[in-house]
């Protein structure tokens, strides 16, 4: 019994260590792909200073006459003449004939243009991808200039003048900066994929210079007016330009008599002269209306913008006005309004600008003007958080450049 027994359960042992039996192979498919599939080959190019798509495609060796056919076949979804550094080509051939079938131009703002032949004709289908918003932080240290301490920075280009801008009414950024000075802006950026679309806006910014702390913070109302203010709430913008142009110096200023070089009689000058070339761009010192534009008199060619109930400007000798302005016209301060001549009586190329208060002439350069807006208490504790966590994000944009320089300088030293 007991030799039955071992023998039984030998031979169950033998059953479950035996191989089990291998599944019958399956059929191996003679094709991959349905017949109407054909596989592609690819080739990218990405657009360099210079590039334009015929020359491109004679690179490559693909027909230049696909460019006339897209361009007679799809002219109203885009124009081939104004190619950006940065976009794309993609090129399709079929891998059985090699036959050119297929091109995708994707260009730096977004659009995806897709260009397919059928048939031996060319069909095009276009579509705009939406960029995604993405907030990042840098700061720096001014070793030249703004403009390149900004691009070593990583600002984008377009917000280093959006900066200088915010900042210049307290800031003169051709004499006021000195090497040691620091910045750090919070920025936001539209991003397709890896690619930055455009600069975006600046959320905020920190400026030390000569020892002086700046700052401005982005803030909209509930009106939908936005603008950038200190860390009082106190706008930057103030009501009135520091001058209506750049330039060169000033040939005469506000005084109850002046000798007139041309009349050869003395008389009061009630305004200030800025001495500058001739075509120099006329800027709007505040927003307003034109209540004036035409000749007048001895100061020629001559504006005059009415800026609330209380102020108004004037501006004589000019050599011509802004295209499209006209009495009544709406401006913004900073909009261009003419160009610096010698008409009426002037004996060379400059502005004579005039500022009245209730209708009287005033010094300009003497008088102290309000900020364009302030944040109402009502607003004040909305503000005050909102500024907090856009400093707080300035400071990691501050700590991660101290680390940066740490490293740089424990690599030198090693």
């Amino acid at each position: 019994m007991l030799l039955v027994t071992l023998i039984t359960i030998m031979a169950f042992q033998s059953t479950l260590s035996s191989p089990s039996v291998a599944p019958p192979a399956l059929p191996v498919p003679t094709a991959f792909y349905p017949d109407y599939v054909s596989p592609y080959r690819m080739e990218s190019h990405i657009v360099q200073p210079g590039d334009t798509l015929s020359k491109v495609l004679s690179r490559y060796d693909l027909p230049a006459e696909c460019l006339f056919q897209w361009q007679e076949t799809c002219s109203d979804l885009c124009r081939f003449n104004r190619l950006q550094p940065g976009e794309e080509f993609n090129f399709y051939t079929s891998e059985e004939d090699g036959q050119f079938v297929k091109f995708v131009y994707s260009t730096v703002d977004g659009g995806v243009y897709t260009f397919s032949r059928f048939d031996g004709e060319w069909e095009c289908h276009g579509e705009v991808l939406e960029p995604v918003a993405v907030e990042e932080a840098v700061s720096g240290t001014i070793s030249d200039n703004l403009y390149n301490s900004c691009l070593r920075a990583g600002l984008p280009p377009g917000l280093i003048m959006q900066m200088a801008d915010m900042f210049a009414y307290d800031i003169d950024f051709n004499t006021d900066l000195r090497q040691g000075d620091t910045f750090a802006v919070h920025f936001e950026k539209k991003m397709l994929g890896e690619n930055t679309v455009s600069g975006g806006s600046i959320i905020a910014s920190e400026m030390v210079v000569g020892g002086a702390r700046y700052t401005a913070f982005l803030y909209e109302f509930p009106d939908g007016y936005k603008d950038y203010f200190d860390e009082n709430g106190r706008s930057l913008r103030k009501l009135f330009l520091k001058a209506p142009l750049s330039y060169s110096r000033i040939s005469s200023t506000f005084t109850n008599a002046r000798f007139h070089p041309i009349l050869k009689i003395t008389r009061p000058h009630h305004g200030i002269d800025y001495a500058a070339p001739q075509g120099t761009p006329v800027s709007a010192l505040g927003d307003g209306i034109v209540t004036f534009i035409g000749k007048k008199g001895g100061y020629g060619k001559y504006i005059e913008i009415t800026h609330c109930s209380t102020y108004k400007t004037t501006y004589g000798h000019l050599a011509g006005f802004a295209k499209g302005l006209k009495k009544g016209s709406r401006v913004s301060q900073g909009d261009l309004i003419g160009y610096v001549g010698a008409t009426g009586l002037a004996t060379g190329p400059h502005l004579d600008f005039r500022f009245y208060m209730k209708g009287n002439p005033i010094d300009f350069l003497k008088t102290e003007f309000p900020n364009s807006r302030s944040i109402p208490g009502s607003l004040r504790a909305d503000f005050n958080a909102r500024k907090e966590a856009y400093l707080a994000e300035l400071r990691k944009g501050t700590v991660a450049r101290q680390n940066e320089d740490r490293d740089a300088k424990d690599e030198e030293e090693s």
